[in-house]
């Protein structure tokens, strides 16, 4: 296969990254079979290496490909990866088989200077299949996108310490749950999960036009003042945001109101330091139950969309918490999303049409890491009180799911299905109200 460059093989592991923008520049078909030979030296179930390999580098079926999934519009080359249907399907052989193939395929593609991308998010793998001419007893497995790297990350992502994921001879770990009910994970778990999440560069980590108008409107009833700007080290209202997890919100709020300092409380240090770094100027990290941000601190608190991750027991706890950090007289603002809104007929809908499933993938605001279940009302009203809050104001928003959400939730849809989703949200907003069932809900409290 040509002459091979000389690398160091642990160099090779440890500098390889997943590129997510390539360079417009064609790759030598030489290069691409030298990568593709490198992939069938990969362990091969029963060695039926009954892998196919379909390197895509025409620019006019690279396009129908991003038709289904943008992931493969990336770069100058996809390699659909197939294999067999009906061999090795015990314990999943032959998705073990491919994937020790790409890997092998993106580490050859590293040692010879270029970057790869591990597509499964392909739109549709029967599809996939169809355009680019497979028969029907050949599986997609996944898509490798090559090429020359245009960016390419300095650093990998953390990795969760060796000694939380190994054992000998008998498991001796506590593994992260993989349900999305709020009760089944432990506090501690949730915050090794999270971490992980927030800091190993979440690809999710993006406002959603549709949820920032919803607290936009929150605070612009709830909490109007602090537009004026402040320098750094000057006194002024403080303002707490509690678990804010990405920090996506924390750093809206942060912008539309000016007038406060604003600092964050997490569940782990780091996440909390990464948040308090998305305020102008930058506030102060605390961690829940080991550092306490201090009683009687903060003008404002917000929770937003994050009750519904948590069990009723830390919940119980973060209200009469928060109780102790509000000054006399300062408003607490919690956001949820309802459970008699339109969210349960949303997941129900992801789920019919066999959108991801998973933890990672709940729908959810921010967008929420973990488990997650839409609250009732009433039962977040029942818990503030119990904890000493005095209701002061309610606000409801979105019946119907907002037009922007509509296209980015019907995006692989048919013309026809989507015009059919648009048409009964359309009658869910006119026979629905926002404040009785709108998805997204606030709540403003004061300590009583």
């Amino acid at each position: 296969m040509g002459s091979l460059p000389a690398r160091d093989f642990w160099e090779v592991l440890y500098s390889r990254r997943s590129i997510r923008k390539f360079e417009d520049t064609p790759v030598p078909r030489e290069i691409i079979d030298q990568i593709m030979h490198a992939g069938i030296w990969a362990p091969s179930s029963c060695n039926y290496q009954m892998w196919d390999l379909i390197a895509v580098d025409d620019p006019a079926i690279n396009r129908e490909l991003a038709e289904l999934s943008t992931q493969m519009g990336n770069a100058p080359v996809n390699i659909v990866v197939a294999y067999g249907r009906d061999f090795s399907e015990e314990n999943h052989a032959n998705i073990q088989t491919a994937s020790a193939l790409i890997e092998n395929m993106s580490l050859a593609a590293e040692a010879l200077g270029l970057g790869t991308f591990w597509i499964t998010q392909t739109g549709g793998a029967d599809k996939v299949r169809a355009k680019i001419g497979l028969p029907a007893d050949r599986l997609v497995v996944a898509v490798l996108a090559l090429g020359y790297a245009k960016i390419r990350p300095k650093k990998g992502p953390k990795r969760r310490p060796l000694a939380q994921v190994t054992s000998y001879n008998h498991y001796a770990g506590r593994p992260i749950p993989s349900s999305t009910n709020p009760e089944d994970w432990e506090p501690d778990l949730l915050a090794i999960y999270q971490r992980a999440r927030v800091l190993n560069g979440l690809r999710h980590n993006k406002a959603r036009a549709w949820e920032t108008r919803a607290w936009t409107a929150a605070i612009d009833q709830m909490i109007p003042t602090g537009q004026k700007s402040v320098e750094k080290g000057t006194d002024a209202p403080r303002w707490l945001d509690v678990l804010p997890c990405t920090g996506i919100l924390t750093e809206g709020l942060s912008k539309a109101r000016r007038g406060y300092h604003f600092d964050v409380v997490e569940r782990s240090a780091e996440v909390a330091r990464w948040c308090a770094d998305r305020t102008f100027p930058k506030g102060q990290a605390f961690v829940w139950d080991e550092a306490d941000p201090g009683p009687g601190t903060y003008d404002v608190i917000t929770c937003l969309y994050r009750l519904e991750g948590i069990s009723a027991a830390e919940r119980h706890s973060l209200m009469e918490a928060m109780a102790t950090w509000l000054k006399p007289g300062g408003k607490l603002l919690i956001g949820f999303v309802s459970a008699r809104s339109v969210h349960a007929s949303t997941e129900a809908m992801r789920a019919k049409r066999g959108g991801p499933g998973g933890v990672e993938y709940v729908l959810s605001p921010d967008p929420n890491i973990g488990p997650y279940q839409a609250i009732e009302p009433a039962t977040v009203e029942d818990e503030a009180r119990t904890a000493g809050w005095k209701l002061q104001d309610r606000l409801g928003v979105q019946p119907a799911p907002e037009p922007d959400e509509l296209d980015f939730r019907t995006r692989n849809f048919s013309p026809a299905k989507a015009r059919a989703v648009r048409m009964a949200a359309g009658l869910m907003g006119t026979f629905r109200n926002g404040k009785a069932h709108g998805r997204f809900q606030f709540r403003l409290f004061t300590r009583e």
